[in-house]
């Protein structure tokens, strides 16, 4: 059955927290792989499972390959651990098993500033709203994107806005200001959002008339107004945006249909990875971006993590015959 590489939290961190260059390189490749194969996701993209319970409580299987790094596999998300069970793109044999509570932060965050860049690359002010542990990871990624901009944390909060800028590295919390959250959005050229808010708090007249409304987070974040305005429309997971974040819930409290979604879309994701030139030239209008994961990032970056740990000889190896 053959030999896998058990890597844990504080491993797959220690292989890849400095490796932020390596991070963006391979989540742009994964990208341009979806871009170029189209079909790269499991059938369905994401599968639900409700666990029984007084409290709700859900697992999600979401799969994909990523032939152009050998690996393919499925992410669990289970209530509070995720894991990525990567196999070979090939032969379908076990390479490994990560860890990835904090593997889909960094991928999360990597893959929003990727899609700034691509769209808008020389943005000068970024709004940033989202202070826990995934908006860290965007504000150092969004730091690496855009070395010259500055960045506004748009907090309802202004101490907890002022912990998360002593919480980042010194050269990035320099560039970083805390505003409320509607002053931030007006003044600002992309706003991304990575939030666990219980409603809408972006309204869409906020918005610069050529500014970027990137929504990532699972809950809903800009109001319908921002959708009525939005002249270009980027997507990467049709099914999984479906199932939430702010598409779910204008289609289930605004009236939107999927074939409105539909025909309204601009690019997916892979689309603008290979030619992201035509993308940040055609887009000059208010664009919305509803990036939230994919799971050939996940696996690419899964597959960083077990060639970094490899290479310094970290994990555990279990041979999966004798044990």
């Amino acid at each position: 059955m053959g030999r896998i590489r058990i890597i844990s939290e504080t491993t797959v961190q220690s292989c890849l927290n400095d490796k932020v260059s390596a991070c963006f390189d391979t989540c742009a490749a994964a990208y341009r792989y979806y871009g170029q194969r189209g079909a790269v996701l499991s059938e369905p993209s994401s599968l639900y499972l409700e666990l029984p319970g007084e409290q709700s409580k859900k697992c999600r299987l979401k799969g994909a390959h990523f032939a152009d790094g050998g690996v393919a596999g499925f992410r669990l998300a289970s209530p509070g651990s995720y894991f990525t069970w990567v196999i070979d793109s090939e032969s379908g044999e076990p390479k490994g098993l990560v860890a990835e509570n904090w593997l889909h932060r960094r991928r999360t965050a990597v893959t929003g500033a990727l899609t700034l860049s691509w769209l808008k690359p020389n943005i000068e002010r970024i709004a940033l709203i989202g202070a826990g542990k995934i908006g860290f990871e965007c504000a150092i990624a969004l730091g690496h994107a855009f070395p010259q901009a500055s960045i506004v944390l748009g907090a309802r909060d202004e101490a907890k806005g002022s912990a998360f800028q002593k919480s980042l590295p010194p050269d990035l919390a320099s560039r970083l200001s805390v505003q409320t959250i509607e002053s931030a959005v007006r003044t600002s050229q992309a706003v991304l959002t990575i939030t666990k808010a219980e409603k809408a708090f972006v309204r869409g007249e906020w918005l610069q008339d050529k500014a970027i409304a990137l929504s990532m987070g699972g809950v809903p974040e800009f109001d319908f107004r921002t959708w009525e305005r939005a002249e270009h429309f980027i997507l990467d997971d049709i099914g999984y945006a479906l199932k939430q974040g702010d598409l779910h819930h204008w289609v289930r409290s605004d009236g939107l249909t999927v074939e409105q979604i539909e025909s309204r879309l601009t690019a997916r994701i892979g689309d603008v990875a290979l030619d992201p030139e035509k993308y940040s030239a055609n887009c000059d209008g208010l664009t919305l971006a509803v990036i939230q994961g994919m799971a050939v990032c996940d696996v690419a970056m899964a597959g960083l993590a077990l060639a970094s740990a490899e290479a310094d000889g970290l994990g555990q190896v279990v041979d999966l015959s004798y044990c």
